[in-house]
């Protein structure tokens, strides 16, 4: 549940992102990202690998990287 959060937090933040730095490249991830997390959550076979250690650090990953690269560039 708490991963689909994650996904709205990120469609979010990438429109937003996206709005006002004018540049599809800097915010378009952000929301893929989001809205593949969201699709993720409601396949059986990925909600099981995204609840485990791994998965959930692995996504944690990610995120702040999308994030950084996001509001650096």
């Amino acid at each position: 549940m708490n991963m689909r959060w994650a996904g709205y937090l990120l469609i979010a933040i990438g429109l937003i992102n996206w709005r006002y730095q004018n540049s599809f490249i800097v915010g378009a991830p952000l929301w893929m990202f989001g809205l593949v997390l969201i699709i993720g959550t409601y396949i059986a076979a990925v909600k099981n690998l995204l609840v485990t250690k791994l998965g959930a650090s692995l996504v944690g990953i990610i995120i702040m990287g999308l994030l950084i690269t996001a509001f650096t560039v």
